[in-house]
């Protein structure tokens, strides 16, 4: 049990507690803390060397949970005593802090001193660890301890500092894909400088596998049999080669309709069911199973399918489901994973099962994945029979193990190998190698449901909402702190990364199926969070103090008169013993469609902890009390109806994201403020920029809406000191909400800015000089360009997504330079109106693979050195003319796949009457 990782986050705790303005200049009250924090390290240390520990661990977790609830009462209600009396606090309040400072103190050598009774030379013995009360009250009756020093203190916090700090410096993310395979792997320049990652196709997850791809395609597009299994070891990377088979071209090209399902633990025959009516567009009321079956077979009757099957772990789910998918003789598939081969005397199931890589490609591919070929020789025979041995020739292992041995010196792998001796399972030797805040960091990545792309801004930020993300001397924010975390776990295997955002950075990611496994179990032991199915009883939560609760989708429908008895009830049933008052967080993965029933069940869970719930998401306005949310790290008021916030937002200290939905604000930043993102600003004339906005330097992400006729060059001037800018969105409108002038002044300073998104007027196209050097993705709307923009653009180094909207050019004729784009994959063109002739000499855009072309109407060419060369993957057209359709389909190379839509689409705003205007942003 991972104790010690929880009492490291209580350690980031204390210390952010000592910059608490009323407590930062108290001295006496500083000391008390840093004791504390003594003797915490401590207890983690005596955790850590103490293996006799695991009958007593339950107890002395809950202990740890309850200081850390102390600990965030205490800082509130400092924080609170500050507001009302100011620079009295310390005089009005000091023994009170002091007092409750040393009863904190107390707890914890109380559980350090039973700790030191369980050292490994002890004998065992069974301790019980009282329950330590939560309010401060309750224990006034204990002594206050002395100030000495905790005798035989092993880590204070320098030392326990310097051992987290190493993995700390700076880096930077590299990414690169193959969209084909969809295992992505990201690594981090630190790596690339002592390893061989690349991103070929043996590395992305398919290591040894290119036969069973060969065998399984030409069986899915050939051969006659209806259902085919895969099955294998756990970690030998059956859904690796579903997936790969799955997106394999010419898979794609030959059915008609594909899904895939992947069957998680508990789920039922309808669940599977329910999966496949989504993705075929057929959702159904209804809750009878054998009307869910009737309806899929009707739908899929007539198409040439291919579903994949995910995990299948038993028959009788197979049984049940298998006559549900018609074999009318048209090439169809059905195909399933499973640990076991699936067998039935029913219906005939072609089985390819997986077997263990060689020896030979065990090493292969070990050797690969750490890199530092040039260290290799300190690998010995007896070592090499090690790595054969634990791998199993599973290529989960061996990218695990390779991954823990590409984060080490090649002088200490020999201290790796010795744990390999007393370690069985290469699962737990990874996991024991992470540092505690990495620990926590990983396990409260499997609250997300198995085989769930995880978005990875949002589980940075939970991270850092948490508290898991420990400062360091070397980051000024926390948020750069948790990318290395998350880079850290990708370069050891331990996290995949399974989407990329346009411009190759990671979007979405996965914690791999047996290593969710492996850790889910960990994360429950410590009492991280829960997992429930049923919001209506609390039967199955028991007594636990459940710290955050998590949803997932219920493998049981209720019907109607089921729900409408539970709701009926107006409380928990009294056989629970479910605590609400310890919940911090509750994540909700219930994928059903939301209805009535759904909204009063998470209605009524909600109003057991916070008294009425949340009766409707249609905000309209924020009261000004939002400033008294002294922690609040992110404001989201996307999507409401809120079009002003009050100005007491400004008083939050923590605020580093605010998302707004076009929204006023009502008085300047201050100077003091650390935000990173503001995203969905209205901007006008009321709003100074001098002396006001430019408060704001630390800024990564912005979005600006703006109706200014005078001081556009204001906001240029500050825009152009933002040296951290990553992302920039503007967009100049009228008050009809239709684009204007926009002025573009140079950016060539900002050598962090990636990506730019402009609406609005420009008289030309800036210069090559004046775009950011590192700009990667590039969007331009209603820029009534007249000169060819092409020869600038093409020029732009890095540039790898351009997307040319709505009359960003309204010239005639377009003409792509030889040597340009060399960077360019995606290139989208919509609604250029005045575009008839497209030339693309040759080497040009010669890295394009995604080519999207949308109500072009006037075009009458598309260049043929563009559609033959090797690396266009994908062609889609909308709304265009049948004969340039026709033209691009005769010209086309075969492993380019086209896309055909038919969709009509709305004027946009000035194209229509004043009367019926539309503003695009709302829209």
């Amino acid at each position: 049990m991972a104790v010690e990782a929880v009492v490291s986050v209580v350690l980031q705790k204390l210390n952010e507690m000592l910059k608490v303005q009323a407590l930062a200049q108290n001295k006496l009250i500083i000391y008390e803390v840093q004791e504390i924090m003594k003797s915490l390290n401590s207890m983690r240390d005596l955790m850590i060397s103490t293996k006799a520990i695991d009958p007593q661990a339950k107890q002395y977790l809950n202990a740890i949970y309850n200081i850390e609830d102390t600990i965030e009462k205490f800082t509130v209600i400092v924080v609170r005593q500050r507001k009302v009396f100011g620079f009295l606090t310390n005089h009005i309040f000091f023994f009170t802090n002091f007092n409750s400072c040393q009863k904190i103190h107390h707890k914890i050598k109380k559980i350090t001193t039973q700790l030191m009774q369980l050292k490994p030379h002890s004998p065992y013995r069974n301790i019980h660890i009282e329950e330590i009360p939560t309010e401060y009250e309750k224990d006034e009756e204990t002594p206050a301890p002395n100030h000495e020093s905790i005798t035989g203190c092993s880590s204070t916090l320098e030392t326990q500092e310097t051992k987290t700090g190493s993995c700390m410096e700076e880096l930077t993310f590299s990414y690169s894909c193959n969209e084909e395979e969809m295992q992505i792997v990201g690594v981090k320049e630190r790596f690339q400088k002592t390893s061989s990652f690349s991103y070929k196709e043996e590395e992305l997850g398919i290591f040894g596998l290119k036969d069973d791809v060969e065998i399984l395609v030409t069986h899915l597009t050939e051969n006659s049999q209806h259902f085919v299994s895969i099955y294998g070891l756990g970690g030998i990377g059956k859904t690796t080669l579903a997936r790969t088979i799955y997106k394999h071209k010419n898979i794609k090209s030959h059915f008609q309709f594909r899904a895939w399902v992947s069957v998680l633990e508990g789920f039922t025959t309808k669940d599977i069911l329910l999966s496949l009516l989504k993705a075929t567009d057929k959702a159904t009321k209804s809750d009878d199973e054998k009307q869910m079956k009737l309806k899929l077979s009707e739908t899929l009757v007539n198409k040439r399918y291919l579903i994949i099957l995910d995990g299948v772990s038993t028959c009788n789910i197979w049984n049940d489901i298998k006559e549900t998918f018609p074999d009318v003789k048209n090439g169809s598939k059905v195909v399933l994973t499973s640990k076991q081969k699936m067998e039935t005397s029913e219906v005939d199931i072609v089985s390819h099962q997986m077997m263990p890589l060689s020896e030979d490609d065990t090493l292969n591919l070990f050797k690969k994945k750490v890199g530092k070929e040039e260290s290799w020789h300190l690998i010995s025979e007896a070592s090499k029979k090690a790595i054969l041995q634990s791998c199993n020739g599973l290529p989960l292992n061996i990218i695990l193990l390779a991954g823990l041995f590409s984060t080490k010196d090649p002088n200490s792998w020999s201290q790796v190998f010795s744990c390999m001796k007393k370690e069985t399972s290469i699962l737990s030797i990874c996991y024991n190698d992470l540092t505690d805040h990495l620990k926590v960091c990983l396990l409260y990545s499997v609250l997300f449901p198995k085989e769930f792309d995880i978005p990875v801004r949002r589980l940075l930020r939970l991270w850092l909402a948490e508290g898991f993300v420990k400062q360091n001397s070397t980051k000024v924010f926390l948020e750069d702190i948790a990318q290395t975390y998350f880079d850290e776990l990708v370069n050891r295997n331990m996290i995949q990364v399974s989407k990329l955002r346009s411009d190759n950075s990671p979007r979405r990611c996965r914690v791999v199926g047996v290593l969710h496994d492996y850790l889910l179990p960990k994360a429950h032991e410590t009492n991280l969070f829960y997992t429930c199915r049923n919001l209506i009883s609390y039967e199955e939560v028991g007594s636990l103090n459940v710290r955050r609760m998590v949803e997932y989708e219920s493998p049981k429908t209720e019907t109607r008169d089921q729900f409408e008895i539970e709701i009926l009830k107006k409380t928990q049933p009294k056989s629970s013993l479910f605590n609400p008052s310890h919940l911090r967080s509750y994540m909700s993965f219930n994928h059903q469609k939301t209805d009535y029933r759904h909204a009063k069940r998470i209605g009524k869970f909600l109003g057991n902890i916070i008294n009425d719930g949340l009766r409707s998401t249609y905000l309209e306005n924020i009261p000004s009390s939002v400033g008294e949310l002294t922690h609040l790290e992110t404001l989201d008021v996307k999507h409401t109806c809120i079009d002003e916030l009050p100005g007491s937002v400004w008083r939050l200290k923590n605020l580093q994201h605010l998302n707004l939905n076009e929204t006023c604000l009502d008085m300047q930043p201050h100077s003091s403020s650390r935000l990173l993102t503001l995203w969905g600003l209205f901007l006008d004339e009321k709003i100074a920029i001098k002396n006001g906005l430019d408060n704001l330097q630390a800024l990564r992400e912005l979005g600006i809406t703006f109706q200014l006729k005078s001081n556009q060059n204001d906001l240029m001037d500050w825009i152009a000191k933002l040296t951290a800018l990553r992302s920039l969105r503007l967009r100049s409108k009228d008050n009809s909400g239709r684009a204007s002038k926009l002025v573009f002044r140079s950016m060539s300073k900002l050598h962090q800015l990636s990506h730019l998104n402009l609406l609005g007027n420009l008289e030309k196209l800036p210069d090559q000089n004046d775009f950011p050097p590192t700009l990667k993705v590039l969007t331009l709307s209603i820029s009534l360009i007249k000169r060819d923009p092409m020869e600038t653009l093409g020029q732009l180094p890095s540039l790898t997504v351009l997307r040319l909207l709505g009359e960003s050019y309204v010239g005639k004729e377009m003409v792509c330079r030889k040597g340009g784009f060399r960077e360019l994959s995606l290139l989208r063109m919509w609604k250029l109106k005045e575009l008839e002739n497209w030339f693309v000499e040759e080497g040009s855009m010669e890295n394009l693979k995604h080519l999207d072309i949308r109500c072009c109407d006037r075009l009458s060419n598309i260049p043929t050195t563009l559609l033959q060369q090797g690396k266009l993957e994908k062609v889609v057209l909308t709304g265009m003319p049948d004969r340039f359709t026709a033209e691009v389909e005769r010209l086309k190379s075969d492993h380019t796949s086209m896309t055909i839509n038919h969709w009509k689409f709305p004027p946009l705003p000035w194209e229509q009457d004043n009367t019926t205007l539309v503003n695009p942003s709302k829209a």
